[in-house]
């Protein structure tokens, strides 16, 4: 149940049998030479179209936007600040609270920490200002950091355009340049502020993408769809 695509009686219908909706939490940022820069929102919203289906919940427009630092040099980076993430969520919450919503997900694609400290912000004061509302937060990366053993994941410095962002795109059907994938682990000098991260990012790849395949990502999606389910159901009423 795509929110965009409903009518408004349709909306109205739907509340009588689920009161849960999904926020997919994209951006539009660099992912090296052979992912398009919608990754993270492609991710973010696909897996929420595969939550949905099995907890039956409404899934709304993906934000596109998001907070960065690192890659925000890259051309086509789109940056916002975090109080923008946090306000725009509040207020989308705010609107399908009023509607007859009352358990809220947030489903990010895009995991850089100040993007996940600003939807934890708008989740706990959103959670605060409703007692009757419950919210939760699905954090893909630790889902599939927790089973790295049983996904067959080879790359374990993987941070981001690399073996796992670049599995699940091709499992997604999604344009992949694969002749374009390189491996990359850039090195940041620890504890100091990089003024130009461009310094020591090349493509813009943090791991390897070459180790990316369909089958990875389609284990990756399927264990995803899985634990987010069940955090779903443990929370909702």
């Amino acid at each position: 149940m795509l929110l965009e695509r409903m009518t408004w009686d349709e909306v109205e219908a739907v509340l009588k049998t689920t009161r849960t909706v999904i926020i997919p939490c994209g951006s539009t940022e660099e992912h090296g030479y052979h992912l398009p820069l919608a990754t993270d929102t492609i991710i973010a919203y696909e897996l929420a179209r595969r939550v949905a289906a099995e907890v039956r919940a409404v899934v709304t427009p993906p934000l596109s936007y998001g907070v960065h630092r690192s890659t925000l040099p890259f051309p086509g980076t789109l940056g916002v600040s975090v109080e923008t993430v946090r306000r725009l969520l509040l207020e989308v919450c705010e609107s399908l609270y009023s509607h007859g919503f009352r358990n809220f997900v947030f489903l990010p694609g895009h995991l850089g920490a100040m993007q996940l400290a600003a939807i934890e912000l708008a989740a706990h004061e959103f959670s605060a200002r409703h007692e009757d509302a419950h919210v939760a937060i699905i954090n893909i990366a630790v889902i599939v950091s927790k089973g790295r053993a049983e996904l067959g994941l080879e790359d374990d410095q993987d941070m981001h355009a690399g073996e796992v962002e670049t599995s699940i795109m091709l499992y997604f059907g999604q344009p992949v340049r694969t002749e374009r994938a390189v491996c990359e682990h850039p090195e940041m000098p620890e504890g100091v502020v990089v003024k130009n991260p461009r310094e020591f990012l090349n493509s813009g790849v943090m791991g390897d993408a070459t180790k990316a395949t369909r089958e990875k990502g389609e284990k990756i999606v399927t264990l995803i769809v899985k634990e987010a389910a069940k955090i779903i159901k443990s929370f909702r009423v």
